[in-house]
């Protein structure tokens, strides 16, 4: 039993550490969801259609727009319109968060 809640602790310190390194402490916990909410239905070109995420977000819409313009103010995320329907947004992760 020992054993495992040295590992937990341990894995527990290198997620924080983690953590740090993307600088993801100095987003609220709900931007930090909403941002790992994206990265998890990312596709392979790192590129989401915003509708995806809404239909997928468990928080109220104003709270994930709140969320989407703090994201995108730090950098974490970038929005352009998609090429074919100017009317749709298209979310972008920028190369530092890129697996």
């Amino acid at each position: 039993m020992k054993e495992t809640k040295q590992s937990l602790s341990e894995l527990w310190a290198l997620l924080r550490k983690k953590e740090q390194d993307f600088g993801l402490h100095k987003l609220s916990l709900t931007e930090r969801d909403i941002f790992l909410m994206i990265l998890n239905l990312q596709n392979k070109n790192f590129n989401i259609n915003l509708d995806v995420i809404l239909k997928n977000c468990n928080y109220p819409r104003a709270t994930f727009f709140r969320s989407l313009k703090k994201l995108r103010l730090k950098n974490f995320i970038e929005i352009s319109k998609d090429t074919n329907d100017e009317r749709k947004s298209i979310i972008n992760i920028p190369q530092q968060f890129r697996n």
